[in-house]
């Protein structure tokens, strides 16, 4: 495998693919580290859900209106649901030693690379 992270693919049930949604993302790279960016508006930093198992990445995170009882929609274009996104970062990162932080719906996850996936001069 190259060193680029790569997006798992996975197979949902219609069901799934009604209320699950992939989470958009930017990914950086320099020497030492990846930085992945995962828009997640609208999700709480409470309820994120970062896991790293078996050189796979999944974010996780549920999007729902807090509306009052007997509410009901006449018009919406919102996506309810929840965010998910899956990276095979195979095991090129330090996992101990990943950061994360999240601002204004943008989570930002520091994934330092293993010493030998490192470039090298």
């Amino acid at each position: 495998m190259s060193t680029n992270l790569l997006e798992r693919q996975e197979t949902r049930t219609t069901a799934e693919r009604k209320s699950l949604y992939n989470a958009p993302v930017a990914l950086y790279e320099n020497g030492e580290s990846y930085t992945l960016l995962v828009q997640l508006p609208g999700a709480d930093e409470k309820t994120i859900q970062v896991r790293l198992e078996k050189g796979i990445l999944t974010i996780e995170a549920p999007f729902n209106l807090d509306l009052p009882p007997g509410t009901r929609q006449k018009y919406s274009e919102l996506r309810l649901g929840n965010y998910r996104r899956t990276l095979d970062v195979s095991d090129h990162i330090e996992e101990e030693k990943i950061e994360a932080s999240f601002k204004s719906g943008l989570l930002k996850l520091t994934l330092p690379k293993r010493e030998n996936a490192r470039a090298r001069k």
